[in-house]
């Protein structure tokens, strides 16, 4: 009977431990805030710096585009989506706008429309790039753009 229940435990440990390798890859490679430093355009072969600050923030299976506003305001404007995490590449998609009142409750949530995400190298409702990461360095590719950050 304890021999059951130590083999038992040991089963548990480990799948623990499996489930837990999985988030730590999320965690410590791709997590945290990434700046654009360019997009290009793969079809027309056009190269454009972001007008602002423009950065992709990675948390857990989360995904958000963020664009920092200019003047005394000093907002930032966020649009959320899940991302799907491969082996070497990332999907995202249906990424959601919303809006909070008093208290930070959510008021409404509205979906992006795709040309609101073009500056973020994003043209289709659901866009899976290919990425190449470095400590400093992030770079993703789909069929339609690339898209160089720095790390922020």
């Amino acid at each position: 009977m304890m021999r059951r229940i130590y083999v038992l435990t040991l089963l548990m440990s480990l799948l623990c431990f499996s489930a837990c390798r999985e988030n730590y890859y999320i965690e410590h490679e791709l997590h945290g805030m990434w700046q654009v430093t360019f997009v290009e355009r793969l079809s027309t072969g056009k190269v454009s710096e972001p007008q602002g600050a423009l950065y992709y923030m990675f948390q857990r299976g989360m995904v958000a585009l963020c664009v920092k506003h200019q003047g005394s305001s000093g907002g930032m404007t966020r649009y959320i989506a899940h991302f799907d995490l491969l082996k070497d590449s990332i999907g995202m998609g249906d990424f959601r706008y919303y809006t909070t009142g008093e208290g930070g409750f959510v008021n409404d949530e509205k979906k992006v429309p795709i040309d609101r995400l073009e500056r973020f190298g994003i043209y289709q409702d659901y866009t899976v790039f290919h990425m190449k990461q470095s400590k400093q360095k992030l770079i993703l590719t789909s069929d339609s753009s690339r898209v160089v950050f720095c790390r922020y």
